[in-house]
């Protein structure tokens, strides 16, 4: 399936051409229209939709890309919207998993994410993980909180990302929206090869919230040391 984010408008709104009466329509949803401010759409911050390495040993089911004020500034930073921009089509120049880079350590991504995985680099250090993880989203574009009710067509892509990693049996780590994949991701909930976080409000990838913290080691192990 082509990647439909090589296509993504140069200038804001960033937002594809066939997710746009989609997106139109999460505007008028009753959520949005009673908390803009919690779940309306920044489509003036770069989507999104997946991060890192698609080829990647270890895949994170992850929610969205959420929303600080501090992203309006990050993102107008050259060297995190260039990698951004890089990351949308697969052709990272630095690191694959690009909100770990230390060049970025300032950053609203870079301190959300250290949290969530930093147990993984302490145990296979910051390559291994940098190459070896992939994220996908339930959906691309930034918000403040998630509303149920949205769907947007350019998400066949990222599902179709997921589903070559199943068939290549990828370790799946189910961070957050165990409903969403469980829909719309055929055979996932019986997938050999997922675990779901113990506790997906905190979303961390610690010993203690994942039972397959040591297959994740151990997967990303193997991952280095075949290169």
């Amino acid at each position: 399936m082509e990647n439909p984010w090589a296509a993504l408008p140069k200038r804001s709104p960033y937002v594809l051409r066939m997710d746009r009466e989609a997106v139109e329509s999460h505007a008028d949803s009753p959520q949005v229209r009673k908390d803009p401010e919690k779940y309306g759409l920044h489509t003036d911050l770069l989507p999104t939709p997946f991060i890192g390495n698609p080829k990647a040993r270890v895949v994170l089911l992850n929610l969205n890309p959420g929303y600080a004020e501090q992203d309006e500034e990050d993102y107008r930073r050259r060297g995190f919207r260039k990698a951004a921009l890089q990351n949308l089509t697969h052709e990272a120049d630095g690191a694959a998993f690009f909100p770990i880079d230390p060049q970025f350590s300032t950053t609203s991504s870079y301190g959300y994410w250290m949290g969530k995985i930093h147990w993984l680099i302490e145990e296979c250090g910051y390559e291994a993980v940098a190459d070896g993880i992939f994220c996908v989203q339930a959906y691309p574009y930034h918000s403040l909180k998630f509303a149920k009710s949205v769907a947007v067509p350019s998400q066949r892509y990222t599902e179709a990302l997921l589903k070559d990693r199943m068939r290549r049996h990828a370790l799946v780590i189910g961070m957050r929206a165990r409903w969403h994949w469980e829909s719309f991701v055929p055979g996932i909930a019986s997938y050999a090869s997922v675990y779901w976080l113990n506790s997906p409000q905190n979303a961390s990838l610690s010993p203690d919230n994942l039972d397959g913290f040591g297959e994740v080691v151990a997967a990303l192990k193997r991952r280095r040391h075949s290169k």
